[in-house]
């Protein structure tokens, strides 16, 4: 047999045992302990390296195909389809998921900067800042990199060109002699306005934030406040300590002025060390291996998922993930029963394309759309559920007949409505409704009660009593038609300059905020916070406030300055116009795909049957056509809070273009 031959079947064997073996894993196959290493790839031991971070990258990447998994869409979040000029139309999108998006009105994190910039006023955040900015004293976090899994954009820099540049880690591209205002390796917060990547690290795909249960989220996002990147998976993995912090901020909180230095002590002299927890058994053995055996799971629990997706999805859409909340939790499910990994092949799954189902709201990968995905009528409907693991229900129930018999006569129902429009009505989970940013503080309002968010921990409070979402009519799938499903609005007003007719750029909350402080007479309101204390809020609620705030601004050499809010408002003749701008006025609304109830609650909607339940929907003061929305987050704050009325908010129904509520069939 020639060489050639003798190498390729070597070749093909190598490449063929990782799959084999992970083929014929047995049930109680076990991760084996492992040592932990360094970014440079050295071993850390009790006696070695041992006040080094541990590197993911080097640790999992020894086995692991650590590239090829963090090229999923988690890991991702837009990077992969990132350019400057991404968006003609909107400049300043630079991709279609949270990194590059992010800073859309109805969202909750600032927008990345773009590679090149020519002014640091139409600046968003420097990749370096994006990671961290926000923080705890944000009653709603703006920092993005909390709800990151690292790797992507939190590891690696971008091109000239604004594309992503997987040959070097930020750490290396700082090196460079980067130009003035990059949109990486600047920063608004450092005294001289550079990144410390070399200090602080970078943010590596973090393996065990989903494959060790017990994963502290909050200990490393603490690090990412210090701006320790390269610490923050030791201390979310638990193993131990980590002593000094890149920067520490001042002990009032440390918040400090949109672009200005952040307030507190920046350390780039002594770098942060690990105390690791050597002498516990349950981590480690006696050697100093990480017990992986033990600790490292293959499967992903629900909680891992849920420290995530529970303050993210609590903020848009009021989600709990809780057994109390969730019919499916309490069953017995866990997320990765439903959302499992696309792809036909091993290879296709090991890239980590974690199965999404369809949001409007949620653009990143779009061609990836329910891929991997079991929905409710694969299961429920279509008889595709099968139990695969210990745990799980052994069936999944078909309402086809209960429904018929609920509904004689009336199931084309099912043709308009998603799932979630009659079993998900009510929340328990506190959730975001009104976001003003007129004045350049952003001041957010809450589903219950309108109350003003006032600290971040009421975010994950429950609510006193269950409130009643919204419902939102838009095409899920494309090709499907238009579905009704549960959904929570969120309006907001803002300032922006027009760029092109129907393109309007936010403009930074910093100079707003400057604008909005040398106004003496704007309008000042009296609102309740969230624990019943009574606050003085200074809003945009009318034309002379408006006025007064686009001539600011104009002033401040911002060019065709509008305010957007119930109309696109602008000044033509030196007089105020407003007119309607659908596009930009509208409420962003965040569907309700989870937290379902089963009939048996005897909640859901219409589960009197016929004609009792039709009611539910169908009476003239039914909320789900009549449920009243905010227009005009300034408005209602001055003239109706906190319960809203006509013609400040209008009925949900109008949005459908219906002027009373369709009779019952």
């Amino acid at each position: 047999m020639s060489r050639f031959k003798i190498t390729s079947i070597t070749v093909l064997l190598a490449l063929a045992v990782p799959l084999t073996l992970d083929a014929a894993r047995a049930p109680g196959w076990k991760h084996e302990d492992i040592w932990l290493k360094n970014e440079t790839g050295q071993r850390i031991t009790p006696t070695r390296n041992n006040a080094d971070a541990y590197s993911p990258h080097r640790t999992c990447g020894t086995c692991h195909g650590y590239m090829t998994i963090t090229s999923g869409t988690h890991f991702q979040q837009g990077f992969d389809e990132m350019r400057d000029g991404y968006d003609p139309k909107r400049p300043w999108v630079l991709s279609p998921g949270i990194f590059g998006r992010g800073g859309t009105p109805g969202t909750f994190t600032e927008r990345v900067a773009a590679k090149n910039n020519s002014s640091a006023r139409d600046m968003g955040l420097s990749t370096y800042d994006w990671i961290a900015a926000g923080g705890s004293d944000q009653p709603v976090s703006l920092a993005a990199g909390n709800l990151h899994p690292g790797g992507g954009p939190m590891e690696y820099g971008r091109k000239a060109d604004g594309r992503r540049d997987l040959s070097k880690t930020l750490i290396r591209g700082e090196r460079e002699k980067a130009r003035p205002l990059d949109g990486d390796y600047s920063s608004r917060h450092t005294p001289d306005g550079k990144s410390r990547f070399r200090e602080s690290g970078v943010v590596e795909g973090d393996c065990l934030m989903c494959h060790l249960k017990g994963y502290r989220l909050d200990r490393r996002n603490g690090q990412l406040a210090l701006r320790n990147y390269r610490w923050a998976a030791t201390a979310g993995a638990g193993l131990g300590e980590i002593r000094g912090a890149v920067f520490t901020p001042a002990r009032s909180g440390g918040s400090s002025e949109e672009g200005s230095p952040a307030k507190g002590e920046w350390n780039v002299a002594r770098r942060p060390a690990v105390q690791y927890a050597w002498g516990d058994s349950r981590l480690f053995t006696p050697q100093g291996k990480f017990r992986g055996s033990a600790l490292i799971s293959k499967s992903v629990e629900a909680e891992n998922c849920t420290q995530c997706h529970r303050q993210m999805d609590g903020q848009k859409s009021g989600t709990l993930y809780l057994p109390a909340g969730d019919l499916h939790l309490k069953a017995g499910l866990r997320c990765t029963d439903c959302h499992t990994l696309a792809g036909r092949t091993q290879n296709e799954r090991l890239r980590h394309h974690i199965g999404k189902g369809w949001s409007p709201t949620s653009t990143a990968r779009s061609d990836l759309d329910g891929a991997g995905m079991k929905t409710c009528a694969n299961c429920h409907l279509e008889d595709r559920y099968r139990p695969t693991r210990a745990g799980m229900p052994k069936e999944a129930k078909n309402p086809d007949n209960l429904h018929r018999a609920l509904f004689h006569k009336a199931t084309f129902h099912f043709y308009l409505l998603h799932c979630s429009a009659c079993h998900a009505p009510e929340r328990k989970r506190r959730s975001v409704y009104l976001v003003d940013y007129s004045t350049g503080r952003p001041a957010w309002y809450a589903t219950d009660k309108a109350a003003l968010i006032t600290r971040a921990g009421d975010m994950k409070q429950f609510t006193q009593e269950p409130w009643k979402p919204w419902t939102d009519r838009h095409v899920r799938i494309p090709g499907d038609g238009e579905r009704y499903a549960a959904a929570v609005p969120k309006v907001t007003q803002w300032f922006g300059e027009m760029i092109s007719d129907g393109a309007v750029r936010p403009i930074g909350l910093e100079h707003v905020r400057k604008a909005a402080a040398g106004q003496k007479k704007l309008t000042t309101v009296e609102v309740a916070t969230l624990h019943g204390e009574k606050k003085k809020q200074v809003t945009v609620a009318t034309p002379e406030d408006i006025l007064a705030m686009i001539r600011s601004l104009t002033g401040m050499g911002f060019r065709n300055v509008v305010f957007v809010a119930d109309q696109l408002y602008e000044i033509r003749k030196d007089k105020l116009e407003g007119r309607p701008a659908p596009g930009l006025t509208r409420a962003v609304m965040f569907p309700i795909y989870h937290g379902n109830m089963p009939v048996a609650a005897k909640k859901t909607l219409g589960q009197k049957g016929k004609p009792d339940g039709c009611a539910d929907c169908h009476a003239d003061d039914s909320p789900f056509f009549t449920k009243l929305r905010v227009r005009s987050v300034g408005k209602f704050l001055k003239d109706s809070y906190p319960v809203p009325k006509e013609p400040i908010a209008e009925p949900q129904m109008a949005d459908w273009g219906l002027m009373g509520v369709p009779a019952s069939e």
